[in-house]
Formats: C-alpha cells, sequence, structure tokens
C-alpha cells in the first residue's frame, strides 16, 4: 500500500479509525455487515433477530461500548502465544487500557498524541443475523500490544474446539485497503460486555468476526502466531534471499530524512532497516545491471505498475546512488511545484522508526520520545525513498521484484 498519510478529519464523527499507518486516520465509525457467519464448518451459529427481537436501545455511544467501565469483566481472558514463545493472559482490562489512549488521542481533536504507544483502536459495525451493533478491537494492535511486531500466521482456537486460521496479511488486507473489511475481537455487543450481551450465551467474553467472513470463533479460547513475516527477493522468477526478523539488522542502517512541504504532510523521521543496495548485494544482481519493484502484500507496488501515475521500474544507478528529483512530474511539491532538495540518501527497508514532529492539514504531531517497529499499520517493513514525496513510499512490503541484464537495459524493459 502506497505509505501516504490520509488525516482526513470529519467534525460529524466521532472516533479514530486507523488506515495503513497510525497517522493515516478518518474520523469515523466504522460500520459494516458481517454476513455468512456458521454454517457447515461446525462454528457456532447466531440465530437471527426474530430470536433476540431488535435491539433494547439505540446504541447512543458512537465506541459501542458500555459508559460504564467499571462494570467490566477485567479479569475475563483468552490466551496469547506468539512464534518467540511468549505464553500471555490478554484480559478485557488490558484491552480497555489501550482502548483508553485511543479514546484520550480522539479527544485531542487532531495530533496523534499516543500513536507511539500501545493503543488499541475499537470498531463498531451492526452483526446483521442479530440485529446487534458490535464492538471490538483491531487483531493486530493485541498482536503490537504484545510486542509481536513481525508475525504471519495466526491460529484462532474456540473454546469449542473450532480453529480458524489467517495470516497477518490476510488482514491487511481485509481491514486497511479497499472497503475496509475489518477483522475484530469482539468484547461488547449492544453497549453490554459481550458475555452479558444476548450474544453472551454463545460468543462468551471474547469472539473473532469479521466481515465477509464465512467462519467465526465464539467464546474466543486462545491466538498462537506461528510464524514471521518475511520480504522475498526474487531475482527473475527466483527466490534468493529473504529478509525477515532474523536478519533483518545484520549490515543495518540508519539515517535520518525530512522535508517540509505547505501542501500536504511533511516527513520527518529517524529511520532504522536495509539499504536495498546492500539487500541485492547479496543475490546474482549485484554485479549486473537490473530493474527493481517492491510490492506490498495487498497488491500495491512501487514505482507504480498501475493506474494514471504509471512509474518506470527503479534501474540499479537509482539503487546504488540515490534518487535525482524530481523522478516524475508528481513528485514536485507545495503550492511552487517545486522538487525535493537532493540528498543523495539511499532508499531504505524500514523496520522501525522515530517521529520528529510531522505536520500537515493544521496539525503537528507530537515528538516521539522513543522509536518502535513499524508493526502492521505501515510495516512491519515499508519501503522509505528518500528524494521523493512520501505518498511514494510503500508499506506492506512482501517482495523485492529483480529482472536482470547482461547489457544495458532495453528500452521498454523498464516498466
Amino acid at each position: 500500500m502506497e505509505l501516504e498519510n490520509l488525516k482526513t478529519i470529519s467534525k460529524n464523527l466521532k472516533f479514530v479509525k486507523k488506515k495503513m499507518e497510525n497517522k493515516d486516520i478518518i474520523l469515523g465509525i466504522l460500520l459494516i455487515a458481517v454476513v455468512g457467519l456458521g454454517g457447515g464448518l461446525g462454528f457456532v451459529i447466531i440465530a437471527g433477530p426474530s430470536l433476540f427481537g431488535p435491539p433494547a436501545e439505540e446504541p447512543t455511544n458512537l465506541f459501542g461500548l458500555p459508559d460504564d467501565w467499571s462494570t467490566a469483566p477485567n479479569s475475563s481472558y483468552f490466551m496469547f502465544y506468539n512464534q518467540t514463545g511468549a505464553s500471555i493472559q490478554v484480559t478485557l482490562e488490558d484491552i480497555l487500557d489501550g482502548v483508553a489512549l485511543a479514546l484520550e488521542e480522539q479527544e485531542a481533536g487532531g495530533p496523534m498524541i499516543n500513536e507511539y504507544k500501545k493503543i488499541i483502536y475499537p470498531y463498531t459495525f451492526l452483526e446483521p443475523s442479530s440485529g446487534l451493533y458490535v464492538t471490538g478491537v483491531d487483531v493486530l494492535d493485541i498482536l503490537e500490544a504484545y510486542d509481536t511486531n513481525f508475525g504471519w500466521d495466526i491460529e484462532f482456537v474456540s473454546s469449542y474446539g473450532h480453529t480458524v486460521n489467517m495470516t497477518t496479511g490476510d488482514i491487511i488486507s481485509k481491514m486497511y485497503e479497499g472497503n475496509e473489511e475489518s477483522v475484530i475481537i469482539a468484547i461488547a455487543a449492544n453497549k453490554k460486555w459481550l458475555a452479558e450481551s444476548p450474544l453472551g450465551p454463545n460468543w462468551g467474553d471474547f469472539a473473532l468476526v469479521g466481515e465477509l467472513m464465512t467462519t467465526a470463533i465464539y467464546d474466543l479460547e486462545s491466538v498462537t502466531v506461528g510464524t514471521n513475516w518475511k520480504v522475498e527477493v526474487v531475482i527473475n522468477g527466483t527466490t534468493e534471499f529473504v529478509i525477515d526478523p532474523s536478519n533483518m539488522i545484520l549490515n543495518g542502517y540508519d539515517d535520518t530524512y525530512h522535508y517540509d512541504r505547505d501542501d500536504w504532510w511533511s516527513f520527518n523521521r529517524h529511520y532504522w532497516g536495509r539499504n536495498i543496495s546492500e539487500i541485492i548485494s547479496h543475490t546474482s544482481a549485484g554485479t549486473l545491471n537490473y530493474t527493481v519493484r517492491l510490492w506490498s502484500v495487498d497488491g500495491y507496488a512501487s514505482p507504480r505498475p498501475f493506474g494514471s501515475k504509471k512509474e518506470y521500474r527503479f534501474n540499479n544507478t537509482e539503487i546504488e546512488d540515490g534518487i535525482a528529483p524530481p523522478r516524475e512530474t508528481w513528485d514536485l511539491i507545495n503550492e511552487t511545484s517545486v522538487p525535493l532538495p537532493d540528498t543523495n540518501l539511499l532508499m531504505s527497508l524500514v523496520y522501525a522508526d522515530q517521529e520528529y514532529g510531522e505536520m500537515g492539514q493544521g496539525i503537528t504531531d507530537l515528538v516521539w520520545p522513543y522509536r518502535r517497529m513499524c508493526g502492521y499499520h505501515r510495516g512491519p517493513f515499508y519501503l522509505l525513498v528518500p528524494d521523493r514525496p512520501r505518498d511514494t513510499y510503500l508499506s506492506h512490503v512482501i517482495q523485492i521484484d529483480i529482472t536482470t541484464y547482461s547489457g544495458p537495459i532495453p528500452s521498454g524493459f523498464d516498466l
């Protein structure tokens, strides 16, 4: 996905909803319909509105959570296991601590005051089989809150013995792209804690549900992350190298990159990662002419391969020596349409960063007091391209695709 800030604010809606990275937000409640739950896989089938009748009250709290949090069954929990061997009880109290940070940020009225913390965003949607509003939290926020920033395969297990398997890439593609189909761990329904709601007898304290998912996990017992996210380096169709948590800090590189602009969001970060040129040096492409395109888990790419702003692939000169701005006419910035300053910095695959007070749309975000892993809303790995504007960067990178040439790059083959 393009790493562009979408800091769009609606005065009529009351809650922060993340898109792509924590800064990229829309203020608003997400009302979506979950369809096709239950069915032939043995999951509990939730009966339709005729069983429960209409909701007892129209939800007036946009968050969909009970007004009185002192009544929360804080000690209720599910188990969380990750690929490092951690075994953690995730309690409702833990989750609500993260949600409180989201509410505090919303009250700030613009600046993302808590995005570097372990913030957990709630989502509300109408669950059509029951006719009730269900509120839950982003599954990936839970992973980040427990320092599991590079997970891939996830298994969800019900107390009924049923399982659902998906990847973090599946969730990113659903939640942060296109129609933004939420995948949540439900904690409340119709402004009642889930176990105390009409859904409680079957759903328990926690349930995994999602828009257009044909299966669900009710009475969630455990979440297990089994494998790591990886970035494959593919040379002429063959994977020759892989970046993952085991080697992401080897030959590591960190630097700062900053530019100001008056027509959109500035960029100002210290970042940690590996230079793309250094990564390619470990492959057979390192001594040849080549072109490069990086791909995101949700089908986006940089340089853009489609649309009205189709771009040529990077070539080895740009990878090894840096971009000469402006690379494209749409790289010009400000009301005066000027190129970004030429820094000679090289593009990097980033896994951690620290913001230094980025500005845009009349908002100035805080300086982060420390760095943090990129997590799932801009990473786990993202492409940073100095001397190009941030909307050309790429989040959720899973592949570096390279085509090599024994001689000069033929005309037309850089697309």
